[in-house]
């Protein structure tokens, strides 16, 4: 065996060592916080409302990151449908639509409301991730004014979705694989379901997967089912 072809053994073995050892450190500590009013029961989650989510994915190639507008938004599309998929499912939990039939002339003060709201829990989730496993104490909330977005009354509790992933090119990824380092092909996403009452912030969970973020139908699913796993069903 040449030298050149024990080089490239030995950085094979450490491509795959360094990825399990991601996948290890990635499963402890990515996990669901759960508020103690879905843990007793107090509060049941029966119907949400899912707000259009926010994934944003970048191009890594040998130039450097290059922005995916168009596959950002249809990955954000897909996202939203896929964890209505996986609730209806899994936990026998409706989707209802963002859009009510308001009143002529209120629906763009709807429309105003969501994008407000929406800006508001980009200001939270810092706060959230820095400390996750206080949404197990009840100790966030985007307050009853959420009761200003004027959704579907049947809601109990409105989901935000925020994501962030990484596509590899061809030529990236024989980098990789010849040289060693840097972040494989990624997804990673925050969700949140919030009280659709009170505001208060009933659970969080952070489901991520390796691989193209483009071209992920059933990784996503077992993720979003995976890091779904402790709500509670619903009974018919």
């Amino acid at each position: 065996m040449s030298a050149r072809s024990i080089v490239l053994k030995m950085q094979a073995i450490v491509f795959v060592l360094g990825m399990f050892l991601i996948v290890s450190v990635s499963s402890e500590v990515h996990a669901q916080f759960i508020h103690p009013k879905i843990k007793s029961k107090e509060t049941t989650i029966r119907n949400v409302v899912i707000l259009p989510a926010k994934v944003n994915v970048v191009r890594d190639s040998m130039k450097g990151p290059e922005g995916m507008a168009a596959e950002s938004d249809e990955l954000s599309g897909r996202v939203v449908a896929m964890c209505a998929e996986v609730l209806a499912k899994k936990k026998n939990i409706n989707t209802l639509p963002v859009a009510t039939t308001p009143a002529e002339g209120s629906a763009q003060e709807q429309q105003y409301s969501v994008a407000d709201f929406q800006t508001k829990f980009d200001d939270l989730l810092p706060k959230i991730m820095k400390k996750r496993s206080d949404v197990k104490n009840g100790r966030f909330s985007m307050g009853d004014e959420v009761l200003n977005l004027n959704l579907d009354k049947r809601a109990d509790a409105i989901i935000f979705i925020r994501g962030e992933g990484k596509k590899l090119t061809g030529g990236k990824t024989a980098f990789r694989l010849l040289v060693g380092g840097g972040t494989p092909a990624y997804l990673n996403l925050q969700i949140a379901i919030v009280d659709a009452r009170s505001g208060d912030v009933l659970l969080y969970t952070d489901p991520d997967l390796y691989g193209d973020p483009t071209t992920a139908v059933d990784r996503l699913r077992k993720a979003m089912e995976k890091d779904f796993k402790k709500l509670p069903d619903v009974k018919p």
